[in-house]
């Protein structure tokens, strides 16, 4: 089950009597410094003893406490669980291009100075990008990917094709407007196009991200693809497939499901925000996902979803 905050809405913060935004309640955390890297902050969340660690990496313009607040508790009950913000985004390491070579970097320097030998990515959209990249880069330590809502490529066809073609423009002009103005335009960005539904809380967690990282990372976005090695990848790779999502489209999720033999899929229907506004659908088969790249469930917290029967069965 999703925690539930004290908020007007169901699973996101209200405000406090001195009018700052309340958050969920979330796991430890503390500063990590990693050598030629920079600094950022790191949650965790101690898991049973000698279970595996999963690392969460979360979406494009989110933070991992925005992203993965409901799931730190249910998957610490069968393993250590650690989230970072990516580069650019919250407190993650400061960045002058958001690339995603460097966040996949980054996974691997978050392991080593945590001393964490070998562990599971679980990642959500972008993050799903990334940890596939940082499994190419480091297969002998990744030891299964659960790939949530993603794909092998993000680009697509017909207006979202020429939507996400403009990115790589916008960021470059955007490098030659003043800061304060780019800044403000995210603001906007955020109020009016977020909106203030989702919370305080949300809000002030979306607006810590540098708006020049946040084109920047719509550019890799529209130039990752990799279908031509995703399927030599070692490991158990699961897929959550979030059907009826219009941020990243059934098609292409189906594309991942193609792209990978002997893949895991378990699908429910929820949009891009499911993972947090329905999180019991998705924690259903997150846990099933879990399972299937060697991260078990205790017999009390089994689920009864089943896996789809083939990958290209699984949207009709």
């Amino acid at each position: 089950m999703a925690p539930r905050s004290t908020g007007d809405q169901p699973g996101w913060s209200s405000l406090s009597s001195s009018g700052e935004p309340i958050g969920p309640s979330l796991p430890p955390g503390e500063f990590v410094d990693l050598p030629e890297r920079g600094r950022l902050f790191v949650r965790r969340a101690a898991g049973p003893p000698d279970s595996p660690a999963v690392m969460l990496l979360h979406g494009w313009t989110v933070t991992a406490d925005l992203n993965w607040y409901p799931a730190f508790e249910p998957i610490s009950q069968r393993a250590s669980v650690v989230a970072f913000d990516h580069r650019g985004h919250g407190q993650g390491v400061p960045t002058r291009r958001f690339r995603f070579a460097d966040c996949a970097a980054d996974v691997l320097a978050v392991a080593d100075a945590l001393g964490i030998d070998r562990f599971v990515c679980v990642g959500y959209s972008m993050g799903g990008a990334i940890a596939q990249l940082a499994a190419k880069a480091a297969p002998d330590r990744i030891t299964g990917l659960v790939l949530g809502a993603t794909s092998t490529s993000f680009r697509g066809r017909g207006s979202r094709a020429i939507r996400f073609s403009l990115l790589p423009v916008v960021a470059a002009a955007s490098r030659l407007t003043p800061v304060k103005l780019r800044y403000w335009g995210w603001e906007q960005t955020v109020f009016n196009v977020i909106g203030t539904n989702i919370g305080r809380w949300a809000q002030t967690e979306v607006l810590k991200g540098d708006p020049q990282a946040m084109l920047d990372a719509g550019t890799e976005l529209f130039n990752f693809d990799s279908s031509p090695w995703i399927a030599e990848l070692p490991m158990p790779i699961a897929q959550v497939r979030t059907v009826g999502d219009k941020v990243v489209p059934d098609y292409l999720q189906q594309e991942l499901a193609d792209a990978v033999a002997g893949i895991s899929v378990y699908s429910y229907r929820g949009g891009h925000a499911s993972v947090v506004t329905d999180f019991d659908s998705f924690w259903d088969c997150l846990s099933k996902a879990l399972d299937a790249v060697g991260v078990p469930a205790s017999p009390d917290s089994e689920s009864s979803v089943a896996p789809d029967p083939s990958p290209s069965e699984a949207t009709r």
